[in-house]
Order: structure tokens, then sequence, then C-alpha cells
């Protein structure tokens, strides 16, 4: 018996090893399949004003890229702010898309956690938060339309703001400044740079060319294709649209400076998967998600200095005012009431 002991010893040892391997494959199975079902579950709610459908279409694409699920939740500007203030328990946001007065406010209230990258450095200081609480991802500047017969009549010598005021038969489509934000943002931040004074002399001066002010920028597109203005200043998404889809219209980047309204992307302090909410945020900064807005019509300027930049229909680039300043509701709304009174209806002098 004791000649079949080392045997025997030598049996129990190889089956404990194989016993071992079971269980280890086993332990190791139930955690790929744990991992796995967690990976499923994992997922970020992202309240967005872009449009439901753009937002719908980036939650596909990012899940059809890495997996993960992202559950957009469209809201109007208005509503995300009160949102941000008093989210619904049962729906607190991990992450936000919105316009940079959102986002701003949002910092102010505490409501974002700091998120840097390697992505997020290939943003300029002036399109995101110093601290990292936000990062703008597209912004979407005023630019002039120019019609294509006068473009050949002498539109073409249009690149600057003070050119709109060198032809005095010229008839411009122009915002109305204190309709939206996107148009007093722009006033803001002329007057920045000119000064109140010359600023008014330049809105009146202008006035006498305008044809009439729109509330909205889709009109201005219509009577300058149409032939009924010979210029407008719209924003450059809306004009972009209305170019691919044939307009016979110019596309010119004012050379001495413009606005843009930028969007932004931040993660919040309810964030539940902090990883998951920086993963998406990079992932909006790349050519992907780029594609997906393009693919919904939204033809955006990137702020992400390693994507392509749009040029004007002279190949030339973009300028922004170098402004020092961000205007809040209330700043921006006291601005448009000084030109409905000094510009608008003149009861000022």
């Amino acid at each position: 018996m004791k000649k079949h002991l080392p045997l025997l010893g030598i049996i129990l040892f190889i089956m404990g090893l194989l016993w071992a391997g079971v269980f280890i494959q086993q332990d190791r199975e139930q955690q790929l399949e744990a991992q796995a079902m967690y990976e499923k579950e994992r997922h970020l709610t992202v309240y967005s004003d872009l449009p439901a459908a753009a937002n719908r279409d980036l939650a596909t694409a990012f899940y059809e890229e890495t997996g993960l699920r992202v559950r957009m939740v469209t809201l109007t500007e208005d509503a995300l702010q009160r949102s941000l203030q008093h989210p619904a328990p049962e729906q607190q946001p991990d992450a936000v898309i919105a316009s940079e007065g959102t986002l701003r406010t949002g910092r102010l209230q505490g409501a974002f956690l700091p998120y840097l990258s390697d992505m997020t450095d290939t943003v300029a200081p002036e399109r995101k938060d110093d601290a990292g609480a936000w990062t703008g991802l597209w912004y979407n500047p005023l630019v002039f339309v120019v019609n294509r017969d006068y473009y050949g009549m002498g539109g073409s010598n249009i690149n600057t703001w003070g050119d709109l005021l060198t032809d005095s038969t010229m008839v411009i489509s122009f915002p109305d400044l204190a309709a939206t934000d996107i148009a007093g943002d722009f006033l803001c931040e002329y007057v920045e740079q000119h000064g109140t004074e010359r600023s008014a002399l330049y809105f009146r001066s202008l006035q006498e060319r305008i044809g009439s002010y729109t509330k909205t920028m889709t009109p201005i597109m219509h009577r300058v294709a149409g032939g009924e203005a010979q210029v407008g200043v719209v924003d450059a998404v809306t004009a972009e649209q209305y170019r691919f889809d044939g307009a016979p219209v110019y596309v010119i980047f004012p050379q001495d400076g413009t606005s843009a309204w930028l969007t932004g992307a931040t993660v919040t302090r309810w964030c539940s998967d902090e990883d998951l909410a920086g993963t998406f945020i990079d992932w909006l900064l790349s050519d992907k998600a780029a594609a997906v807005l393009r693919k919904n019509r939204l033809y955006f300027h990137y702020a992400n200095s390693t994507l392509p930049a749009r040029q004007d229909s002279k190949q030339q680039n973009l300028v922004i005012f170098k402004g020092t300043k961000h205007y809040n509701d209330s700043e921006r709304k006291s601005m448009q009431d000084w030109w409905l009174r000094a510009v608008r209806f003149g009861r000022e002098g």
C-alpha cells in the first residue's frame, strides 16, 4: 500500500490542479458575465438643447462605436436652465450639452464637475472654462450672404461690416437685434469692439439700407436668394443649409470679426459614472460626432482645432471678435433695449 502512496499523491495533486483550473475558469466567466451585464446596464442621462433628431442620432452613433448607452433628454434652453436648478430626482443629468450662457450659469451654481483630457486640450482656451468646468464643442457665427447676381456686380468686394455701407443702392436683410439671443450676442460684442457712440452711428447708417428686420434667420435667406435683398446677415448654419440646397448665394466671413454662438458640454455634480461621461464628451469632440451633425444639417464650426476649419466662398478663414467679456441674459437684454431706443426707433440722441 505504501508503495502506491506517491502515485496517489500525484493523482490527487493533478485532480486538485484540474479542479482549481475549472474553478478559476468559472470565476473568470462569471466576472466577464458580470462585466458584460454592467456595461449593458451602464448608461448616461444627458440633457441637451440640440434638436431631438440630432440628439437621437448622436446617442445611436455613440452606442454603435462604443457599445455604451446614452439617454438624451431634449429640452429648450430655458427648460434646461430650470432643470439644472431643480433636476427631477428620477432623471438627474450625468452630463449636459448646452449654450455657453447656460454652461456659465450652471458653473456659478456649482452644478458641474471639472473634466480635462487630451481631447479637451484640442479646444482653444477662449472656448472653454479655465478650470475645466465645461468645454466648447461647436460654434455658429454670424456671416454675410450675398445674392449671386449682385456678387458679380460688386458684391464680391464685401469683406467687412463697414463694406455694408459702401453701396447706397444696396438693400440689406438684417436680423432684429432685440429678437434672439444670437443676434443680441452679436450686438453686445460689436459694441464692445467699437464703443457705444461709434456703434450707434454705424447701426443708424446701416438701418437706412435695411429693407426689413426679421425675428428669425430663414426669411433673410429667402429675400437674398430671391433677389429682394442683395445682402443678408445670418447665422452660418442657416446659410450653409440653404447653400447646400442650391440657393444662389455666396457666404462671406466678415474679415474684421464676428460673434459666434458656442455650444459645449460638461459633467454634472449628479453624475453616476464620471468615466463614461468623460468618454462621451471626448467622443462629441471627434469627427464621428461631427459627421452626425452634418447628417442633421447642423453645419457648425468645430472647437476641436484638429478638425478641418470651414472656409467661406472666397476660401477665407473665420475671424472671431476678440472680446474680453461674456454677457449674461440681463446684460444682453439691457443692450438690446438700448438698440431699440437709440437705433431702431431713434428715441435717443
